[in-house]
């Protein structure tokens, strides 16, 4: 559990001035993490200790940057992640160097950003008798779960493309419906949040208005909103994954 400070007097510590970029593991080799810090301006003292915080739901994890003197002069921290998955904030917060633990500065949540191809991060879990598992979380940037107790599963969803035909179609329309029934969210509105990727890609393999579903009870509104969905999904299937195609190929390769 992470430890409780005395926030007093603290500095906000911008999210422009603390960047977080995730490098998803690769072989035997963990998630990793790289933060940019540009801690110079806040006049913190030298010797005050730097530390990065990660967390989903109720998994977090900690990493010590060294002093205030030492990430001023480096200016970044690598460090692999073991524990808090891919999925996680990070926040960025400076205590007294002197054992006190009394928070002198924290910057608010911070989304990492992913490889740009990555819409969706990939995160093997226990699922029992499941073999994979859309998963919004908080609310925050959605996880395929895979069942961990099958051998190579991460590297047949990445690398397995008859999986993934078969599988990422339900995926996206998963996603889509999060985003528009659940979330109401609208590519008008969207900035930089996890939205806007999905969006994109509905819109490069369909094209036409993105519906918004403003009334929950607006049947009309629910309606042209499905339809669209699955005018997206079909799309997908056909322009990205062949997915039709690739599954005639498994029956053949059966018989």
């Amino acid at each position: 559990m992470l430890r409780r400070f005395n926030e007093t007097g603290r500095k906000t510590i911008a999210r422009e001035h603390a960047s977080v970029r995730i490098r998803p593991s690769e072989g035997d080799q963990p998630t990793s993490f790289k933060v940019d810090f540009e801690l110079e301006d806040y006049n913190f003292s030298p010797d005050a200790v730097v530390r990065i915080e990660a967390w989903r739901s109720n998994i977090g994890e900690r990493w010590e940057a060294g002093t205030v003197r030492d990430v001023v002069e480096r200016g970044y921290l690598v460090d692999q992640m073991r524990e808090a998955p891919i999925t996680s904030q990070f926040r960025v917060v400076v205590v007294e160097g002197d054992g006190t633990g009394k928070l002198l500065g924290a910057s608010g949540p911070i989304k990492p950003r992913l490889p740009v191809e990555s819409l969706i991060a990939l995160e093997p879990q226990d699922l029992g008798a499941e073999v994979w598992r859309v998963d919004f979380g908080d609310g925050d940037r959605p996880t395929l779960l895979v069942n961990n107790q099958l051998e190579m599963m991460s590297e047949i969803v990445r690398n397995d493309a008859q999986f993934r035909a078969l599988v990422m179609p339900q995926v996206l329309r998963s996603v889509l419906t999060q985003i528009v029934f659940v979330d109401g969210a609208d590519l008008d509105d969207e900035e930089d949040g996890w939205h806007k990727g999905w969006f994109i890609l509905a819109q490069s393999v369909h094209g036409g208005q993105v519906p918004k579903v403003t009334e929950r009870d607006d049947q009309a509104q629910a309606e042209i909103a499905q339809d669209w969905i699955e005018q997206v999904v079909s799309a997908f299937s056909e322009q990205k994954v062949h997915a039709a195609d690739l599954y005639r190929e498994v029956q053949q390769a059966a018989t």
